[in-house]
């Protein structure tokens, strides 16, 4: 993430924090079941493809601010004949990892929202490997008349090492709990 993008979330996450009016979605316990997919991105990167399943759990802790923790299930195509700083060779395969992480999510406008989760991808087969995860992003959670959620956003994943990025798409259905 550059300087100019750390600034532009920082004055969101700041400007969030900082409103007084309520959202709906900011003072509501909601567990979220996803199904993200990502792509990966940089030079390196030997990710073509990657579908998920996630779980997320939002507490509230203010007017517009919650903590949200994550976990699932990431599995990633990895595309053949990738050499990496090792110069190890892989035909087609396929890595999984379980991501654990928890952060903040704020409402900055009704149903607009910027997080960042923290966390650890624990690798599962020799592909992947256990690592941290760096997970910000933004999206909207849309109310539906039942009192539940509909959220769709996107995220940036990575663990800071060369080839680790990942561009997500995420879709989720939210229960709310706290009705």
């Amino acid at each position: 993430m550059n300087r100019s993008s750390q600034t532009i979330f920082f004055a969101l996450l700041v400007t969030g924090i900082l409103q007084t009016q309520v959202y709906a979605q900011g003072r509501n316990q909601i567990l979220f079941v996803g199904t993200p997919l990502a792509v990966g991105v940089g030079r390196y990167n030997a990710v073509g493809f990657q579908p998920s399943f996630d779980i997320r759990y939002q507490h509230p802790l203010g007017s517009n601010f919650t903590v949200t923790a994550k976990t699932g299930l990431d599995i990633f195509l990895v595309k053949s004949k990738y050499r990496e700083y090792f110069r190890y060779y892989y035909n087609t395969t396929t890595g999984i990892s379980i991501p654990i992480t928890v952060g903040p999510r704020v409402y900055i406008v009704d149903g607009l929202y910027a997080g960042l989760n923290l966390g650890v991808d624990i690798g599962v087969n020799s592909i992947a490997l256990t690592s941290f995860r760096f997970e910000p992003g933004f999206g909207y959670a849309i109310r539906l008349a039942n009192k539940n959620y509909v959220d769709m956003g996107t995220s940036f994943i990575t663990s800071f090492s060369e080839g680790s990025g990942a561009f997500s798409f995420n879709f989720a259905y939210g229960v709310n709990l706290g009705r």
